[in-house]
């Protein structure tokens, strides 16, 4: 029973960061971010701002997020094999 809860938090926390990562570049959350201006104003790297700001940053935070939700989907068509693979793990010998 454990190890189908660990496979059902596993494709949860995959599907959620995947659409969080998704869809949070492309906010007003993005483009206001708070530990972004922290690390500038600590640093003095004042170059970060418009590369975190940047389409092609975006993208490949994006590109992670698509793949967070492949690696999801990937999971939920082989639930039974990776149950089946973490219980033969919990088998004393």
């Amino acid at each position: 029973m454990s190890a189908k809860i660990t496979v059902i938090l596993f494709i949860f926390v995959c599907f959620s960061t995947g659409a969080l990562l998704t869809w949070l570049p492309w906010t007003q959350l993005w483009d206001d971010n708070f530990f972004l201006n922290f690390i500038v104003t600590h640093t003095g790297w004042q170059s970060l701002i418009p590369l975190a700001l940047s389409g092609y940053v975006r993208g490949a935070v994006t590109g992670l997020g698509i793949i967070n939700i492949l690696i999801g989907a990937l999971e939920v068509f082989h639930f039974k094999h990776s149950v089946k693979a973490l219980q033969e793990d919990d088998v004393p010998s």
